[in-house]
């Protein structure tokens, strides 16, 4: 009996240092895939990013915002981009590189990134792909996803008048 309850303890103790250390606020591709992520393929971005809005927040310190903010993007179906945070809005192009599961944005006067996605428990990891100091890290996160534009980004087109028949 008394065997019995030092094996147990003995297993526990083994299972527990088995489980992954809980995850930083900028996770590597890694440690998001030891947390049972999974990585989100080429056209399934497609499916999910395609005339959408997306909600995310902030996951490291960059050089205009710091973790905690949030953004809002609007990727248009025709690969327009529209971006806003706390501090600006902006308009710019997304696409998905051929032969990459990686979401590219482009914007401010040639300014390209790049970033794999992982999917974790409902909410979409950014890993950027760029170089610099955040390379291979979850950058940001989403966990709010929206059909349409539903922020309004997208300028409406005026209505066309009607001219006036003369009597």
């Amino acid at each position: 009996m008394r065997l019995g309850i030092v094996a147990g303890v003995v297993l526990l103790g083994m299972l527990a240092g088995c489980a992954p250390k809980p995850l930083p606020p900028d996770p590597t591709a890694e440690d998001l895939l030891a947390h049972g992520a999974k990585p989100i393929p080429r056209m399934e971005l497609l499916e999910r990013l395609s005339d959408k809005t997306v909600y995310g927040t902030f996951s490291v310190d960059t050089n205009t915002d710091k973790a905690g903010d949030a953004w809002t993007e609007y990727f248009a179906p025709d690969g327009q981009l529209w971006y806003r945070d706390r501090r600006t809005t902006f308009r710019g192009r997304w696409y998905l590189p051929d032969g990459k599961d990686e979401l590219c944005l482009s914007f401010r006067e040639g300014e390209e990134r790049c970033a794999k996605l992982y999917e974790l428990g409902g909410t979409l990891q950014f890993i950027s792909a760029a170089q610099g100091p955040y390379q291979g890290r979850a950058v940001s996160y989403a966990d709010k996803t929206v059909d349409g534009d539903a922020e309004g980004f997208v300028p409406k087109k005026p209505e066309p008048h009607k001219r006036r028949q003369k009597k």
